[in-house]
């Protein structure tokens, strides 16, 4: 009996550290791909959706007053990338093996690694892209001179109450959750039925860049999720996700519910290479 509680104790603390490991993981592979690339994609992207501006113009338009406006909101996206890293990590790794174990094939398994990261992202997703939305949309604009973080969740919280801070969680859920599966079963489609990982390292960075781009489909949820961020960030009133979908529809046809789909392309594959390909590699 003794040896049992022995071993008990002892797979309990490899789980314990193996679960340490993969929310560190997951936390670095966040922020080092939003430092390096994935916040100035993302004011970019937001720019180009709120906005009549194309990819080079929000550039231009963004660092008019300085280059670093391109990093705009980078404390606060430190640490939401952190959690949305460490939840991604710990909830896809969770799924994958629960989905193995079950004699699941490993298209399934990332595709159920993919929807529990999600998913487990938007929790924390919701009231970042909030404030991150709305130090983009505001930037620049009278009274908005000395916005950070912390002033525009004060400022929504005052308008809105704390629901305010959570408006648009319907689609960042669908977003996030239709994200990362599509990420991670493309990207698994194309390193094992189209065998890109013989190639090594290269077959599994082209991996990741099919797996960005083929998540590319949903971007009509992100830009009414984006609009609806833009809204109560101006201090109106939320709308429906039907409203927004018409709205964006009759005034710019279909294509403006793909407005923004360039930088998030670039952006979409930029996040797959490091959340779903350095994994893979890794064998986490």
């Amino acid at each position: 009996m003794l040896d049992d509680d022995l071993d008990n104790d002892y797979y309990k603390e490899v789980e314990d550290c193996s679960l340490a490991k993969n929310l560190v993981r997951g936390a670095f592979l966040r922020i080092l791909s939003d430092l390096s690339g994935g916040t100035p994609l993302e004011s970019i992207k937001c720019r180009v959706t709120v906005s009549k501006d194309n990819m080079f113009q929000a550039y231009r338009n963004i660092v008019e007053d300085g280059f670093w406006n391109l990093w705009a909101g980078t404390p606060s996206r430190t640490v939401e990338g952190a959690l949305l890293g460490a939840f991604f990590i710990l909830g896809s790794t969770a799924a994958k093996k629960q989905v193995i174990a079950m004699g699941g094939g490993k298209n399934l398994a990332a595709l159920a690694g993919g929807t529990v990261g999600g998913v487990a992202q938007a929790v924390v997703m919701t009231p970042a892209g909030m404030i991150f939305t709305s130090l983009n949309v505001n930037q620049g604009k009278p009274g908005y001179e000395n916005d950070n973080a912390i002033t525009v969740a004060k400022r929504i919280i005052k308008e809105k109450g704390w629901k305010g801070l959570f408006y648009g969680g319907g689609p960042m859920c669908l977003r996030q959750a239709s994200n990362w599966s599509s990420r991670s079963l493309f990207t698994e489609i194309a390193r094992t039925n189209l065998k890109m990982s013989q190639f090594g390292i290269l077959g599994e960075i082209g991996s990741g860049v099919i797996g960005g781009l083929g998540s590319c489909w949903n971007t009509p949820i992100e830009t009414i999720r984006v609009n609806m961020h833009r809204d109560v960030s101006m201090g109106k009133d939320s709308q429906a996700f039907g409203y927004y979908w018409t709205k964006i529809k009759d005034e710019q046809g279909m294509a403006g519910l793909f407005r923004g789909v360039s930088p998030r392309g670039i952006q979409a594959i930029w996040q797959t290479v490091f959340m779903v390909t350095v994994p893979n590699v890794l064998g986490i």
